[in-house]
């Protein structure tokens, strides 16, 4: 399967008081345009779809322009929301977008609920971590302490979960935007 993987698109930033949506309109077009010409089977975006939690309309516009073109194409978007974004604003309509196959994980607690794509080697179960801010969600995952390493383990302990019950041979990808250190 074929990913065009993106993250941190910030619609509706401004430098230095100048507005970048020129620049990210154009971004827009270069990514449709490489999903139609690459043969992309599934764009992935892993938040920070909006540079703050209430952008400004022009911002809306160009991610519901983005939002067309990608389901025009007819491949699948899985979308998850970052620390900029408000994960409730940004899922807002999800049910309804995700018939066109725009798939939008905003909820941490539906970790665990993959978007299953499937190829000629079988399924892709791709799951989506949403922004999962400590102090909000130490509850939902039931960790006593509030760190990001603690619910981050908690949420991957659900979806390892999830995937042990799918059909042997089920590949997984999962998005995620976490804080995370040490990495090699």
């Amino acid at each position: 399967m074929r990913l065009l993987h993106t993250s941190d698109w910030h619609l509706g930033r401004s430098f230095h008081r100048v507005s970048m949506l020129g620049a990210q309109a154009e971004f827009i077009g270069h990514l449709v345009a490489t999903v139609h010409e690459q043969g992309v089977d599934a764009v992935v975006v892993s938040g920070d779809v909006y540079d703050r939690a209430v952008p400004p309309l022009a911002a809306v516009e160009l991610f519901d322009d983005a939002l067309h073109r990608l389901a025009a194409l007819g491949v699948p978007t899985v979308m998850i929301s970052g620390n900029h974004d408000s994960a409730r604003r940004l899922g807002v309509g999800a049910g309804l977008i995700d018939r066109a196959g725009i798939h939008l994980r905003t909820e941490p607690a539906a970790c665990a609920t993959p978007v299953v794509l499937s190829d000629a080697h079988g399924d892709v179960a791709f799951y989506g971590l949403p922004y999962l801010e400590p102090a909000l969600v130490k509850d939902e995952f039931g960790v006593e302490k509030a760190g990001h390493e603690a619910v981050l383990a908690a949420a991957m302990d659900r979806v390892r979960a999830d995937l042990a019950t799918r059909a042997p041979g089920t590949r997984s990808v999962v998005l995620a935007h976490a804080f995370v250190t040490g990495g090699e």
